[in-house]
């Protein structure tokens, strides 16, 4: 159900709200582009110029390069919330802070037609064999093309494929006992060290990326359960493998 590349379309911009939980109507697009409704947190990351003034708000917005790559960490503390921890991303990093819980994950791209972004997503890990291991988890294309605004669900790049081993042989140092997530929302990972997006920008002005809290449930019987972009209901698995 995962899929390698996704690309969205975007020409609108609306401000983002904090609310308290979504309950999602999966169908066409509403009127500000996005193919989901209910309640969400928005985040703005926008295109500027290396030596643009961004100022000390602390509202829903990061600013990254235009041209160039930004590294964006990805943090979810458990009594933390949603929260731009550093919006100035023009030096080569920013930081963000999500709310406790899992989510759908929706983004478009806005601004000037013809631009896009491509954003990898790598995950460092705990590792008995390496000490620690960085993979690359998924990726996405987003481009912002002419024509009506489409959102798109960037889910795979939070719910991740990862096996990792916990404990080696001490004479040969071979793995003996390693561990498998499947579709794992990755922050639910007790070998995660960091997460974050290597967000390769060729031009778009704005990424709008929104946050429905949702929940996991396989049988999608509940209104927000977590969906891949299909709409088909994520089933989150973790496997403790021995020798």
């Amino acid at each position: 159900m995962k899929k390698t590349s996704i690309i969205a379309i975007g020409v609108l911009v609306v401000a983002g709200l904090l609310l308290s939980s979504a309950v999602l109507a999966f169908g066409g697009n509403n009127k500000d582009g996005f193919k989901v409704n209910g309640d969400h947190y928005n985040l703005n990351i926008i295109g500027k110029d290396r030596h643009a003034d961004v100022g000390d708000s602390s509202g829903h917005t990061m600013f990254v390069l235009e041209n160039g790559k930004t590294k964006i960490i990805m943090t979810q503390d458990t009594d933390g919330e949603f929260k731009v921890v550093d919006r100035n991303g023009l030096d080569g990093k920013a930081k963000f802070n999500i709310a406790p819980g899992h989510y759908n994950i929706y983004a478009i791209g806005l601004g000037k037609p013809g631009k896009s972004v491509h954003i990898d997503a790598y995950g460092n890990f705990t590792d008995a064999v390496e000490g620690t291991t960085l993979i690359l988890l998924g990726y996405v294309d987003i481009s912002r093309d002419r024509g009506k605004p489409q959102s798109v669900n960037i889910n795979e790049l939070f719910y991740v494929d990862v096996t990792l081993c916990t404990a080696v042989d001490p004479v040969t140092g071979v793995c003996t006992e390693w561990v498998e997530y499947e579709d794992y929302w990755v922050f639910d990972i007790d070998e995660l060290i960091e997460y974050y997006w290597e967000y390769n920008n060729e031009g778009l002005k704005l990424l709008q990326v929104r946050f429905y809290e949702c929940t996991l449930d396989p049988l999608g019987a509940e209104p927000d359960y977590c969906r891949w972009a299909d709409g088909t209901p994520i089933d989150s698995k973790k496997t403790v493998i021995a020798a």
